[in-house]
């Protein structure tokens, strides 16, 4: 072979199809395609809408988080207070205004940072209704147009509520306890309890309150349980965000939620109700009756007489005596009274309804019973008409040698 031959040419090598499509991406972005200029900006909203989407998801997080801090540190205060004055609990080495006022510094920070975060919120909302076409451009939350603005105010509204750190009042409210009793030896009029001052015919009682009762406003903000309570069960998705607009449903409402909750999940919601209304109204009770009446100033009188009035058997021995107790165990047995209610017809009403399965079963059982009567009644017929027969062979035998014999003689 000579040496100094050429080497043979190498075969044609397809291109790889990444290069391929590199390529026509930049050939299109380059012409400046119209179909491509849209589907790169739709994906760029569908991107950013995403983006919008995980963003709402933080801050809800954020804001139901700082209101379950600010709440717990309100349950600790009012606690506190009521160990400190009743005692049960030795905390004279600790200075109770100055461990007050660091926990309700710490509702008023957390109520600031809800503020922000509410407004934040509302920004971000607004923005990804303009991507998904469902606000012009160049809408900003605050616009009356956005639809934002009134949820926004009422949301600062029950959000800002709450005690200031150094605002320290006491009130004394004067109430109507009871009608007087006559006393026949002295002719004079005086009211069954001593303690009670006499104001012509009726009896009144000073009933001393705080203004740091005022702190159970707080408890207001635990409606933003049910936002992360929606995200959990996906109502913040598109396609469901769809079905509600198809179906005219609002889908992202406390209400849908609650219903969805109780038809899906029906013992877990209603015990979780049931719970966290005991809980709060008791500690509520107790913060409010705790100065004034000295047989609900536990947890565990409080939780007793909330769950007598919750199951409706009635006040225990001693019922509320501030109007702010008595509103609060009336709100709390109204609400648990209904759970409780709801949890005997739906759930266990509810597992005493016979499936399709169990009625499958139960008319097999009905079906092979009858089927059994009728053998029994056929057997029966049967050894009837066998005695019947056998009775009218007899007679038969019986007649004809009587009439043999007749005939003989």
């Amino acid at each position: 072979m000579e040496a100094g031959k050429d080497a043979a040419p190498a075969p044609p090598r397809s291109p790889k199809k990444s290069e391929v499509y590199k390529k026509q991406l930049l050939h299109r972005t380059a012409s400046m395609d119209p179909v491509w200029q849209a589907a790169t900006m739709q994906m760029a909203k569908m991107k950013s809408a995403r983006v919008l989407r995980v963003r709402r998801y933080r801050i809800e997080q954020g804001m139901t988080c700082f209101a379950l801090v600010s709440v717990a540190a309100t349950i600790v205060a009012m606690q506190f207070q009521v160990v400190s004055f009743t005692h049960v609990v030795d905390v004279s080495a600790l200075r109770s205004e100055s461990i007050v006022f660091v926990f309700r510094t710490v509702v008023s920070a957390c109520t600031f940072i809800l503020i922000g975060l509410i407004l934040y919120r509302a920004d971000t909302v607004c923005k990804l209704r303009i991507i998904t076409y469902r606000l012009p451009p160049h809408t900003k939350f605050y616009h009356v147009s956005a639809g934002l603005l009134l949820k926004i105010l009422v949301e600062v509204a029950i959000v800002s509520l709450h005690v200031p750190p150094t605002w320290s009042r006491a009130y004394v409210d004067t109430r109507f306890m009871s009608g007087s009793l006559f006393n026949t030896t002295t002719l004079t009029m005086y009211c069954p309890d001593a303690s009670h001052q006499l104001k012509g015919a009726f009896c009144y009682d000073d009933l001393p309150w705080h203004s740091s009762q005022l702190d159970v406003v707080v408890f207001l903000r635990l409606y933003m349980l049910f936002r992360w309570l929606r995200h959990r069960l996906g109502f913040e998705s598109v396609d469901i965000e769809w079905l509600g607009t198809e179906w005219h449903v609002q889908t992202q409402s406390l209400a849908f939620t609650a219903k969805y909750m109780f038809h899906q999940h029906p013992v877990r919601f209603a015990v979780a109700a049931f719970a966290t209304t005991w809980v709060f109204a008791s500690v509520v009770v107790e913060f409010f009756e705790h100065a004034i009446n000295a047989d609900i100033d536990s947890n565990v009188e409080a939780f007793w007489l909330l769950v007598l009035t919750m199951s409706t058997a009635g006040l225990g021995s001693t019922p509320p005596k501030s109007f702010q107790g008595q509103v609060a165990i009336a709100l709390g047995g109204i609400v648990g009274g209904a759970v409780i209610n709801a949890l005997i017809t739906t759930v266990l009403i509810e597992s005493l309804r016979v499936t399709d399965a169990e009625e499958s079963v139960l008319d097999t059982l009905l079906t092979r019973n009858v089927q059994t009567d009728h053998q029994v009644a056929a057997i029966h017929v049967l050894e009837v008409d066998g005695l019947l027969g056998h009775a009218t062979v007899q007679f038969s035998r019986e007649s004809s040698h009587r009439w043999c014999l007749w005939c003989n003689g």
